[in-house]
């Protein structure tokens, strides 16, 4: 890894030059002027590249960092080249990073144009290489350092909420929590999106009350509320401009904190048993007591059990999980048992709470 001293020199093609000095007549009037902090002397903000996209991001790691302990990791998602970027946001983030003991990294996206947005088809081509760009991302620094896996959360600016939403909501298994602040949206770059959501991902969304893009981010919270999800919305005095880190971390924060983060892992432990699947939790608050309906007509009691299936097939497994809280919560999984019999846990499908008696 290598320190990075100092902003990296952007060009910017010939044919976008008139979409940005348009897009810089309208800034001074919305108070978009890119304000960020200075960078702390504590630790070196430091330059990598994603290996499966050759993406650059920044990454800081906090002075006082030590593997003794799980540490909370934040994506950063930038807006429109050239009123925000990666560097932009990893300045905002590194000096409140120290401060309050986070790992924050910022990939430069492609999908994340909010001035003159590309045809859908374009579009969500784009969001597909910056999902492989912050998976990749979040997978490398995993492997690196000491990461809370029940503190992976995502957040972004302006544009950067394309990015946020579509690589967010379409996994929900990595991503806790979902901060959009004054985003950009538009439905028909939602598409691949759909199949995927978790209606108890908590998503805070919150904006300018004078925006001047606030008509899509209402767009956005309605959209995601007539999916099902669950959002927290808020509306601030003002307009399209630089919101405090603390904003999100502060939702963040009570999110881990108030909010039981619960998944079901489906694994296949033996190839001689090859309709055999072992299923586990892993929770906070910790779970003591769990019921499992296997979706073939059978059940069995446990936070840890081994199933066999007798013919292939995808079974919903319906788990009810109690808390040390003493509260119970329904939790389903897709468990494909394939012809060849290799068992596979399948994506974690939408959570439904429930008290369970």
């Amino acid at each position: 890894m290598t320190p990075h001293p100092r902003a990296p020199a952007r060009t910017i093609a010939p044919h976008r030059i008139v979409l940005s000095a348009l897009a810089l007549a309208i800034l001074p009037f919305s108070a978009g002027c890119p304000v960020t902090s200075e960078l702390p002397d504590d630790a070196p903000v430091r330059e990598e590249v994603v290996r499966e996209t050759r993406a650059r991001y920044y990454l800081y790691v906090p002075s006082k960092y030590k593997p003794d302990r799980p540490w909370p990791f934040v994506v950063l998602c930038h807006g429109t080249n050239p009123y925000d970027t990666a560097w932009y946001e990893i300045k905002e983030w590194a000096a409140f990073a120290e401060r309050h003991g986070i790992i924050v990294a910022a990939p430069e996206l492609e999908g994340v144009r909010g001035d003159i947005p590309p045809p859908a088809d374009v579009q969500l081509k784009y969001q597909r290489t910056d999902e492989r760009t912050i998976l990749g991302c979040v997978a490398a620094i995993r492997a690196a350092y000491q990461v809370a896996e029940e503190r992976i959360f995502l957040t972004g600016w302006s544009a950067g909420g394309y990015a946020v939403l579509h690589t967010g909501l379409r996994h929900p298994e990595i991503f806790r929590a979902l901060a959009v602040r004054q985003g950009n949206f538009d439905a028909r770059y939602m598409t691949e999106a759909t199949s995927r959501l978790d209606r108890w991902q908590p998503v805070y969304i919150y904006y300018g009350t004078m925006d001047f893009v606030k008509d899509q981010t209402r767009a956005a919270i309605e959209w995601l509320r007539d999916h099902g999800m669950h959002v927290d919305e808020m509306g601030i005095p003002g307009s399209h401009r630089r919101l405090p880190a603390s904003m999100a971390w502060d939702y963040f924060s009570e999110v881990a904190r108030n909010r039981p983060w619960i998944r079901l892992n489906a694994v296949a432990p033996d190839y001689r048993r090859p309709r055999a699947i072992r299923l586990t939790i892993k929770s906070i608050p910790a779970a003591t007591d769990a019921l499992w309906n296997f979706g073939d007509g059978t059940e069995e009691r446990g936070t840890a059990v081994l199933h066999e299936y007798e013919k292939e097939g995808v079974f919903e497994v319906m788990a009810q999980v109690k808390l040390e809280s003493g509260k119970w919560y329904k939790r389903p999984i897709s468990v494909r048992v394939p012809r060849n019999g290799l068992a596979l846990g399948a994506e974690e499908e939408p959570a439904v709470e429930s008290r369970h008696e």
